[in-house]
């Protein structure tokens, strides 16, 4: 996200609404679906489990990290180690897939960002590791980028990073941060109030800056998801429908709300 490419996407997208990323050590109960059931308040759920190989749906070939390499990274320094191990050129997809199951994931169809969800039928998707939280998007140009968020022990900021896929050379363990700098701090800054150095990255300059939620009336279920990967066709939309498929068909994905303390960008 150079600078260039960041205020062509505000002025593309408005700003519409700042990536939210995780505030609290105990971050909201997932509810779940049970049988089949829907939970109920349009609240998050959780126990989907895509089966793929549906009449549009080839079954696909999955990426899984190599042996001695974690496909459960929980700070930014671990997620670039994985991307690194991962045959090149490295997609969103195939990083999105090689990443361990269950997934905790959040889905919201907010354009408000400088990462912006394509649409409700395209959602921008948060996945959580711990203090790890990842987002990706499902289409448009947004899905190339993979953003990185890792929780700071004060609960309410987060260190900001970014990676472009697809990824054809080893990442400096420094790539994500440098790739978001812009003058004295980050691009992140512009919209992340409260941005300070943050000392705990050693061999570079990375900032930690206020950590914000989607608001509620931009979730988009899994229920939704679920039926977008059902009727997605692979030949009309292969790249949308990988990044569905990425996400949904490598195993139990469960859905865990924002804590409701963490603020909203508006």
């Amino acid at each position: 996200m150079i600078a260039g490419t960041f205020f062509g996407r505000l002025i593309g997208t408005s700003l519409l609404g700042i990536f939210g990323f995780a505030c609290s050590a105990d971050p909201g109960r997932a509810e779940s679906l049970g049988d089949g059931g829907s939970a109920s308040g349009g609240s998050p759920s959780a126990g989907y489990t895509a089966v793929g190989g549906g009449p549009n749906q080839p079954a696909p070939t999955r990426c899984r990290p190599p042996a001695g390499v974690s496909g459960s990274p929980r700070t930014i320094d671990e997620a670039i180690a994985l991307l690194n191990a991962l045959p090149k050129p490295t997609s969103v997809a195939c990083f999105v897939e090689s990443l361990d199951r269950p997934l905790t994931v959040y889905a919201t169809s907010s354009g408000f960002s400088a990462q912006p969800a394509f649409s409700a039928q395209s959602p921008r998707i948060f996945i959580k590791r711990d203090r790890l939280w990842l987002s990706v998007v499902m289409d448009g140009d947004s899905s190339y980028l993979i953003e990185f968020s890792y929780l700071q022990p004060d609960n309410l900021r987060s260190i900001k990073g970014e990676v472009q896929a697809p990824v054809s050379e080893q990442l400096a363990p420094g790539a994500p941060y440098d790739r978001v700098r812009y003058g004295a701090g980050t691009i992140c800054g512009a919209c992340h109030s409260l941005e300070e150095p943050a000392p705990s990255v050693s061999f570079t300059q990375a900032f930690a800056s206020t950590a914000y939620r989607p608001r509620p009336e931009t979730h988009v279920s899994l229920d939704s998801l679920s039926m977008e990967l059902e009727r997605c066709n692979f030949s009309a939309e292969p790249h949308r429908c990988e990044m569905l498929s990425a996400v949904l068909d490598g195993g139990s994905v469960v859905e865990e709300a924002f804590p409701i303390s963490m603020p909203t960008f508006f």
